[in-house]
């Protein structure tokens, strides 16, 4: 390497604390990442005792790490060319397996190790 060539180095995913994960499904995805957190409730008091009772009435699904990019299916070309109705022609796609996640962290999340995956070409990344 000669003294104007800059070597760069890739970034080491298995140190990094950004995440591509891939759940079976969105239903997996939910409950591993999110949470259901209490949001209102209706309080009553007993005419007779004076008892306060507290009963939840609404609930909300918050997620439980702060940078969560939620992506889905991600789709890639097959290779295969198809026909519209109008005779123009477009690359087919297909749907890759799983329900797709980015997570941003200060370092990997170890309980996610086993959903994380290491793609060539991520779909989406972070900025």
């Amino acid at each position: 390497m000669s003294e104007f060539e800059i070597e760069v180095l890739a970034p080491d995913l298995a140190l990094s604390g950004d995440m591509f994960l891939r759940f079976a499904d969105e239903a997996e995805m939910l409950s591993v990442l999110f949470h259901v957190v209490l949001t209102e409730w209706e309080t009553t008091t007993d005419e007779e005792t004076g008892e306060v009772t507290k009963t939840p009435i609404a609930f909300e699904s918050r997620p439980r790490f702060a940078n969560t990019d939620i992506i889905g299916a991600i789709y890639r070309p097959t290779g295969n060319t198809l026909t519209d109705d109008e005779g123009f022609e477009y690359p087919e796609q297909a749907a890759l397996d799983g329900f797709h996640v980015n997570i941003r962290a200060e370092a990997p999340i170890e309980e996610l190790e086993s959903f994380r995956v290491y793609p060539n070409a991520p779909a989406r990344v972070w900025l």
